[in-house]
Formats: C-alpha cells, structure tokens, sequence
C-alpha cells in the first residue's frame, strides 16, 4: 500500500503543508530578489556587484539538486531535507541584516545551497509517499506552485520593497520555514527513501566535477546577459562566457567519464541513455523556453513600451500564470486517466507553438488583448510538461532511481532556463541594435526561444517508438529499511 497510507490524514495534510511551503518559499526565492535589487543597491551600494545577488543563489540552488536527491537515497529525505531547510533559513536570516553587497551575496549563496533540497525533495517526497491518482495530483500541484512561484515572485518581492523594506524579502521566510521545518522534524520518518546502504561508496568526483562543471556553465550563461552602460552584450567569446562555458562542457564530459565508472552515480547515465528517459529528460530541459523569455522579457516590454510600473507590469503577465495553472492540473488528470503521457504533451508543444507565433507580428501597436491571449497559449501549452514529464518519468523507472531521475530532471529544466535566459536576451539586444523597436525586440525574442524550446521538446517525444508513450499501472509503495 502506498506510504501515506501509514499515517493519518491529519499528519498527511501536516507533511504536505510543510513541503510545499518549503518548496513555495524556494522558487519564490529564484525570482523575488530581481525587483528589490535596485533598492538593495541604493541602500548598499555595490551597483558592479548587482547580478551577482541572483547569481550567488540560483548557481549553489541548481548545483545541488541531484546531489541532495542521490544523498538522500543513502541517508534519507529527512535528514537532507533538514539540512537543505536549515541552510536556507540561516541565509534568509543572515541576508535580512547585509550591511553590504557582499555580505548579502555570501549570504544569498547560503540560501542557495539550502534550497537546492527544498526544490528537488519536495517532489520527491510526493513520489515515495503517494500512487496513482493521488500521485499525478499532487505532483501537478507542486509543479503548478513551481510555476506560479516563477511567474509571482517579481511581483512580491516589488510589493515588500515598496511598502514593508528589503529586508523582509529575506526576513518573510522566516516564520513559514521555521513551521515548516518543525513539521518535517516531527511528522517524517528516518527511513523514507532510504535505498542504498552507506557501504556503498560515496561518489565524491562526480559530486565535485558535476558542480564545477555546472557552476562554470550558469556563471557564464548568467555573465551573456549582463549588458554595459552602452547597451551592448559581451561576445560569446569573451572569456567570462565562452570561456566559463567552454571550460564548463570540458568539465562535464570529465564527469560523465567518473560517472561511468562509479559504483553509485550522483547521476546514473543508464537515465540518459534509455531511450525513453533520455527523450522525456532532454523534453523537459527545453519545454520551458517559452515561460523563462516571457518572464525576463514581457515586464520589461510593458513598463518601457506601455509605461506601467513595475506592479503593473507583474500584473499584465498574469494570463500566462493562469494557463499554466490549468494546463498542469488539467493535463495531470488526463494523463493518470488514459495512461498515456505522449500525446497529452504534445498537444501542449503545439499549443505552445501558436502562442510563440503569436508574437512574430509583435510591436507597439498590438492590442493588450492579443498579447494577454499569446501569453495565456504559451501558459496552456507549458504546463502539461510540467506535471506531464514527471509523472512518466517516475512510471518509467525502478523506485530506487527515483531520486536520482527527478534530480537530474530538475538539474536539466534549471539549466535549459539559463540557456533559454541568454538566448532571449541576446535576440532581444541584437534586434534592438539592429534597430528595431523594444516592442518588436520582445516579440522576436519571445517567438525564437519559446518555439525553438517546444520544437525540440516535441521532437524529443516524437522520436520514440509507437506505444512508449504508454504508462504502466502505478506500483504500490511499500516502507523501506
């Protein structure tokens, strides 16, 4: 019988409280900090040190994902969920009193190293805990809470500048991660998830190469976007990008060399090279192009080309938030229905894609109703993948691999939003220069990245063999150890 089954529904509901409200406060955190950061800085100072507060967080937060997730099938979900809630709210404590920049960096990075499990173990929790129907549900609630965290973020975080101070952008955290954490001490066994015994040795250079490799790659990634006082982006072949990045793929093919030969993989490479999770793994590394240039482009477009406030501007980008929200629920229960994901998915690239067309007429005299209905296509057509994907993913592996599978899947959304991120912003500066308006820079940025990631998506899917996209009955959980 499933895990949950163990407990009551009161504890049920409890854990599940506390694990979303983890997750909640950990995407929030990816977002929320871009809008207060020109306060920050005013208060401050540090203006050369600016991206770096995004940066010091999401490099550590990505990095760990797999690595908390496969540690966790050694020791527990409970002891590194601990652990990553403990680092986060230290650093959120820390962040709350920066006397400067580079205190409030140090201490970003802190709760990056944090969040990377509050990211990866709440889905994976939902996972061990629950089958079936009751499994698809909730896993699309976690992904509908990740998407909606992604899209509100720059909203809460301008509204707790404006009205409450910067601090309490860190400081929020606080009271709901100290809850949460009290649950998860109290209400969650030692044993769930604990598959692989602690003689199996650790597999130390893969965690050390894999976090290297992917460290270097967003720092670069990160480093593209960052445009001089002229406008102008650095050149891919700059040293602090192409560089940084080429020095990252060196690195990564150093680890998938360890991780060949390693007793127990961070990440095992059967994953990738299956011909069923290697498709649904590199699907949902691009399936979210379209949400990461719409969120870095569209507030932009609408508080220079518009002239709204930054509050407003959250605001208007709202109907791709509301797309999502129903697609991912939506598309979660269709597919536990039928168990069948292919299909499902694909519509949701297609639907995409006419939302990505949608903007290649885009300019300053397109009606908001036409945008708000562009947006909400690319909401509808993302958030299948986001419940979609995960879902086949767990029915398609062994529940020892269960930590490793969504780790790596995190890892490669996380990754494909910083590519997504440098491309958009390098359509949007090389159509600008080439002098075209904001509003035509935004649409043409918005219409490459986000049809360029669901093509690749749809292909990946498209290239399976008639019936993989068929879904076993889900197998009843049991307790381990």
């Amino acid at each position: 019988m499933p895990v949950a089954d163990q407990f009551s529904p009161a504890r049920q509901r409890l854990l599940l409280a506390a694990v979303m409200s983890g997750l909640l406060l950990a995407m929030l955190d990816q977002t929320i900090v871009g809008t207060a950061l020109p306060t920050i800085v005013r208060e401050l100072g540090g203006s050369s040190l600016y991206v770096w507060a995004i940066t010091a967080y999401l490099v550590p937060a990505t990095v760990t994902l797999p690595i908390y997730a496969r540690l966790s099938d050694r020791y527990g979900r409970k002891a590194l969920l601990l652990t990553g809630m403990a680092l986060f709210l230290t650093g959120s404590a820390l962040a709350a009193t920066a006397q400067d920049m580079t205190q409030l960096i140090a201490f970003r990075g802190l709760q990056g190293l944090g969040a990377g499990a509050l990211e990866g173990l709440s889905f994976i929790l939902v996972a061990d805990f629950f089958g079936g129907r009751r499994n698809a549900a909730l896993q699309g609630a976690l992904a509908a809470l990740m998407g909606v965290s992604f899209i509100a973020g720059p909203l809460i975080g301008g509204f707790l500048a404006d009205q409450v101070g910067w601090r309490s952008v860190f400081a929020v955290n606080l009271p709901v991660g100290v809850a949460a954490m009290a649950v998860v001490a109290r209400v969650l066994p030692g044993w769930i998830g604990r598959s692989e015994a602690r003689s199996t040795p650790l597999d130390v250079a893969g965690i050390i190469s894999l976090t290297a490799a992917v460290g270097l790659l967003l720092v670069g990634l990160n480093e593209r976007t960052r445009a001089d006082a002229s406008g102008m982006l650095p050149a891919w072949t700059e040293p602090r990008v192409g560089g940084l990045i080429a020095a990252g793929l060196a690195l990564l093919a150093a680890f998938v060399a360890i991780e060949r030969r390693a007793a127990a993989p961070i990440v095992p490479l059967r994953l990738l090279t299956d011909r069923r999770t290697g498709a649904i793994l590199l699907s949902g590394a691009t399936a979210m192009f379209g949400l990461f240039a719409g969120v870095l482009l569209l507030p932009r477009y609408f508080q220079t080309v518009r002239d709204v406030s930054a509050t407003h501007s959250g605001l208007l980008i709202y109907p791709l938030m509301l797309g999502l929200l129903v697609a991912v629920n939506v598309a979660a229960a269709i597919i536990v229905r039928r168990l069948a994901f292919r299909g499902t998915v694909l519509w949701g690239y297609a639907l995409a894609a006419l939302g990505a067309l949608g903007f290649a007429t885009f300019d300053g005299s397109t009606p908001d109703w036409q945008s708000l209905a562009f947006m909400g296509l690319l909401g509808v057509g993302i958030g299948p993948t986001l419940s979609g994907l995960q879902i086949a993913l767990q029915r398609s592996i062994a529940p020892a691999d269960i930590g490793a599978a969504m780790g790596t899947l995190l890892l490669g959304r996380q990754i494909g939003g910083a590519i997504a991120l440098a491309a958009a912003e390098t359509i949007y500066r090389a159509r600008e220069h080439a002098g075209a308006s904001a509003a035509v820079a935004t649409g043409t940025g918005v219409l490459a990245v986000a049809l360029a990631g669901a093509l690749i998506a749809a292909l990946a899917l498209a290239s399976l063999p008639r019936g993989a996209g068929r879904l076993p009955q889900p197998a009843m959980s049991s307790p381990a150890g």
